[in-house]
């Protein structure tokens, strides 16, 4: 039986795997105006190139993060903390200068050496295209920015908070192309495919995904979360406790959706009959049975169990020890706009 990771290695758009892992990591609004996205079959580096040019856009209209940054001069005229084993090595004593180092205000910020980096990567890999003109104006417009070279080590030393929040495109694009190499098509796919095949990762990407998206897109009155809960009158040292991978709340009603990445929804049963994998409804059902336990008869409770497709797509109803359940499909091949809609009417319909 084949795997979900080679059904999806050529079927599913780069640009699918690219929206899902960021929102996997991070909800990005930008990911829903940017234009490259709208052809389905944009090369990779077209993709990345329409990314990083609408998020520079919003930085630099926001402005560019500002910070101090240590600068080192020898000078006639000294300022700051002098260096005086550098003024000696330098020979710089007997021409009557020192060297010194200070404090400088201005846009050279680790965030600002990234997106510089990234976009002149990205006008190096691909010159014809509607977004090399954009970039390569950011670049020149931040020549006072150091130029640096992309590494793992700088991304994971940036530091995150509040503010640099809008910089956490950049984040992405350049950690993609430190894993990717050169950004070109066959790399994009190459890309895809690393992901893809990784089912560990793709699971927890896939739950992410989900949870995330479910809860950007909530209708008013509806609470998202990933809840935590425990059997009643267990020893927690002795039973683990349960968390849901999406629950979603609102008046009088409680949605339990548990994701599942595998390839294989039915497994043969008795008599060669194809049933659903009985570890998967009794999870859920111990889902639903604490969701009762904790809501009563004050909420009507379903639940959903939910599983990739690159093809044909199910959907059943069941039931489960009184609840009614559905067992979907989500189809990652298909056009973005299909793909959300459809999640939107598992998870809130």
């Amino acid at each position: 039986m084949r795997t979900v990771a080679e059904q999806n290695l050529t079927r599913i758009p780069v640009a699918n795997l690219l929206r899902i892992a960021f929102y996997a990591g991070d909800l990005l609004d930008e990911l829903e105006d940017c234009e490259v996205f709208r052809d389905e079959g944009a090369a990779f580096e077209h993709i990345l190139q329409a990314m990083l040019a609408r998020a520079g856009e919003r930085i630099r209209l926001r402005g560019f993060e500002r910070g101090y940054s240590s600068e080192e001069e020898i000078t006639a005229r000294p300022h700051g903390r002098l260096l005086l084993a550098k003024s000696i090595s330098t020979c710089a004593i007997p021409t009557m200068r020192l060297a010194c180092a200070f404090d400088e205000f201005g846009a050279d910020t680790p965030h600002n050496r990234v997106l510089k980096a990234a976009a002149r990567h990205l006008t190096r890999a691909c010159s014809e295209s509607d977004q090399h003109d954009s970039l390569h104006a950011l670049v020149r417009e931040m020549r006072e920015v150091t130029d640096v070279r992309l590494s793992r080590r700088l991304i994971a030393s940036l530091p995150r908070s509040i503010a640099t929040r809008r910089y956490r495109v950049v984040r992405f694009i350049a950690r993609l192309i430190v894993d990717a190499g050169q950004p070109d098509e066959r790399l994009g796919d190459e890309w895809a495919r690393r992901l893809v095949q990784d089912e560990v990762k793709m699971r927890k990407v896939f739950e992410r995904f989900v949870l995330r998206f479910a809860r950007e897109h909530s209708p008013d009155g509806c609470a998202v979360s990933a809840q935590r809960c425990h059997w009643a009158g267990a020893k927690q040292s002795r039973v683990p406790g349960l968390q849901t991978d999406v629950t979603i709340e609102r008046a009088g009603h409680a949605r339990i959706i548990e994701c599942k990445y595998t390839a294989a929804v039915l497994v043969p049963g008795r008599h060669e009959r194809p049933t659903y994998k009985p570890g998967h409804l009794f999870q859920l059902f111990g889902y639903l049975s604490r969701a009762h336990a904790r809501y009563g008869a004050r909420h009507r409770i379903d639940g959903v169990l939910l599983y990739p497709a690159v093809g044909d797509s199910l959907e059943d109803t069941i039931t489960l020890g009184g609840f009614s359940c559905k067992v979907a499909q989500l189809g990652l091949a298909e056009p973005w706009s299909t793909l959300t809609a459809r999640l939107r009417e598992i998870a809130f319909a």
